[in-house]
């Protein structure tokens, strides 16, 4: 009983020593503003480009653009869009690989994009679409005998599955020019969702151009 007395009397002595010595500390300070972890940076420089590039993996080739909007010339924001190509075998493009589309917001690291040679960091996020080969068959005939008429709820009313795809990668750029850029490098591209087939995720080499302005800094 006594050890408990104790404990509790020292445990109070404690917490009030604490409590004045932080009250101390809380009239001392005379911050005039709110300390954070991360300092945002100052826009320094800004830029604009559009970029067109070919991805090569699983499921044939690629073809892609997009626009970019540059932020001290290490970061950029923009959007862009990735088709594959038809196979060109089939006039009615009917054939097993169905044709791809993936749409997506992209955020790019650079961190010393002033060097000739230097690593970019890609990240598109955005939604993959596959549109099936029975769409784009052109016989009136063999779609209204043999295939159901679209309606609510139809799955080709919306053109396919439909996923969202989230595509990480890597890229070495040439500063060519002032106003032009080459990159290549590698992504892979992942899916999710309840309609995901196998062919939405996949491993590509990518080769691309950049044309536009990419460090424009106001003369003051």
């Amino acid at each position: 009983m006594n050890m408990s007395i104790r404990l509790i009397a020292f445990l109070f002595v404690g917490f009030t020593s604490f409590g004045q010595e932080t009250l101390i500390k809380i009239k001392k300070d005379t911050s005039s503003s709110m300390k954070t972890l991360f300092k945002p940076a100052k826009l320094q420089s800004i830029g604009l480009s559009f970029q067109s590039q070919v991805l090569f993996g699983k499921g044939g080739p690629e073809r892609g653009m997009g626009v970019q909007l540059h932020l001290n010339n290490k970061l950029s924001l923009g959007i862009a869009s990735f088709n594959s190509n038809p196979r060109n075998d089939d006039p009615n493009r009917y054939s097993d690989e169905p044709r791809r589309r993936f749409t997506a917001f992209t955020m790019e690291a650079t961190p010393m994009a002033n060097k000739v040679f230097h690593l970019s960091f890609p990240l598109a996020i955005g939604r993959i679409q596959e549109e099936s080969p029975m769409i784009n068959y052109s016989s009136s005939y063999y779609y209204s005998s043999y295939m159901p008429q679209p309606g609510p709820g139809y799955r080709q009313d919306r053109r396919g599955e439909i996923a969202l795809g989230v595509q990480p990668g890597i890229n070495l750029e040439v500063n060519l020019f002032k106003y032009i850029k080459v990159f290549g490098g590698a992504n892979y591209r992942f899916a999710f969702g309840e309609e995901k087939t196998p062919g939405m995720s996949r491993a590509a080499a990518t080769f691309g151009v950049k044309l536009g302005v990419f460090d424009y800094r106001k003369k003051r």
